[in-house]
């Protein structure tokens, strides 16, 4: 069962708001699934893109809480993975 009372459309933009002042795109194309992009600032350059969200998933205040939760750890563990660059051969 969905929050009570709250449309997708309320629903994304809890979410989006939960993540200013940082810019952050939620849809819901099918009603039954959210994907979430995550950028820095304002820009949705290099963001995180998590799918798969199950709308019904979210029935409590708390589970919307522990998403917002968890995604802000996604990014942040995202931003600090440094990749390899092998040194230039001299």
């Amino acid at each position: 069962m969905l929050l009570i009372g709250v449309s997708d459309l309320e629903l994304c933009q809890l979410i989006e708001q939960a993540f200013l002042p940082d810019r952050c795109v939620v849809s819901c194309t099918d009603s039954e699934h959210l994907t979430i992009q995550l950028g820095q600032g304002d820009s949705l350059d290099d963001c995180l893109t998590v799918t798969g969200i199950r709308v019904h998933s979210l029935t409590s205040c708390h589970e919307l809480a522990a998403l917002v939760a968890q995604v802000r750890e996604e990014k942040r563990v995202a931003q600090s993975h440094i990749p390899f660059q092998p040194r230039a051969s001299a």
